[in-house]
C-alpha cells in the first residue's frame, strides 16, 4: 500500500526530428534537429553538428527568427556565443 505522499514518476525518452530550410540566408542553407543534435548545413554544402543545451527553447527562438525574416546567421552565431549551441567535434 502506498501513503499519499508516493509519487510515482514515468521517465520518457523524447525523440525529436525537425528539418528548417533556411531561404533568406547567405551563411546557413538548412538546420537539422534530431534529438539533442542541431545539424547545420552552410552554404556551399559544409555541416557541422551541435548538441543543443535546450531543444525547446531553441526552436522557439529559431522559429521567431525565421517567421520575423531576421538573420539566421546571427541567431546561430549568439547561440554559439551563448554556448547554447556546443559544437560536436569531427
Amino acid at each position: 500500500m502506498r501513503s499519499k505522499d508516493t509519487q510515482i514518476l514515468h521517465h520518457f525518452d523524447s525523440y525529436l526530428t525537425m528539418n528548417f530550410a533556411i531561404s533568406n540566408s547567405t551563411a546557413i542553407e538548412a538546420i537539422a534537429i534530431n534529438d539533442n543534435t542541431a545539424t547545420l548545413t552552410f552554404v556551399g554544402n559544409r555541416s557541422y553538428d551541435y548538441t543543443l543545451n535546450d531543444v525547446t527553447a531553441f526552436v522557439t527562438s529559431l522559429s521567431k527568427v525565421i517567421a520575423a525574416g531576421e538573420s539566421v546567421g546571427r541567431f546561430i552565431n549568439t547561440e554559439i556565443k551563448a554556448d547554447r549551441l556546443m559544437r560536436i567535434a569531427a
